[in-house]
């Protein structure tokens, strides 16, 4: 219960401090794009439950089955892939990890938390953490986590796996309180976002 009002308190703040950000960027990419402003994908949340993910939209639509690079392990993304993303604008909202900001309404809503594993699709969850997958959703996903903070997407695959598996065994709140100061430098890089 201390982690849900902290992180509805939290958000809350986020959302009032954000809303001026949040609807220039909805604004511009209607106004260069169209709409939708947002790609939304299921992902599985607290004990296993589906919930929708919200992103800015930023990535040309891919034309049938892409698969992306090995390091990527060949995941088709239904909102196209970084090699296409749209444009100088759009490659800043993601170096910078602007095009997430929505996810601080699924923050609000209960479907993730501040500090947590990475939400992922179901099949992916299962891939990458197997029989370890139930420990995964034993805790809210995050707007931010320990692979976030450790090189986001320069981690090799088993890096993210133990990080988010770390935190999970070791999740308290001096560790969630370092991670959220350490996010800001993180996200600030803009090292491994892309």
């Amino acid at each position: 219960m201390a982690y849900r009002i902290r992180d509805f308190s939290l958000s809350l703040l986020m959302t009032v401090f954000f809303f001026p950000v949040i609807a220039i960027i909805g604004a511009l990419i209607i106004f260069v794009y169209g709409r939708p402003v947002f790609y939304s994908e299921k992902r599985m949340g607290l004990h296993g439950r589906l919930f929708t993910l919200y992103k800015f939209r930023t990535l040309k639509p891919v034309q049938g089955q892409v698969k992306e690079k090995d390091d990527l392990e060949g995941r088709v993304l239904k909102n196209g892939t970084p090699e296409n993303c749209r444009g100088g604008f759009f490659k800043f909202l993601r170096k910078y990890s602007l095009d997430e900001l929505p996810q601080i309404w699924n923050v609000l809503a209960g479907d993730m938390s501040i500090v947590g594993p990475r939400p992922m699709p179901a099949h992916e969850l299962l891939h990458r953490f197997g029989s370890d997958a139930s420990k995964i959703t034993s805790v809210r996903p995050g707007l931010t986590g320990l692979w976030q903070i450790n090189g986001r997407n320069d981690l090799s695959t088993e890096e993210r796996r133990r990080l988010d598996l770390g935190y999970v065994e070791t999740r308290s709140v001096l560790l969630d309180c370092k991670i959220i100061l350490k996010t800001f430098s993180a996200v600030l890089s803009g090292r491994g976002a892309y």
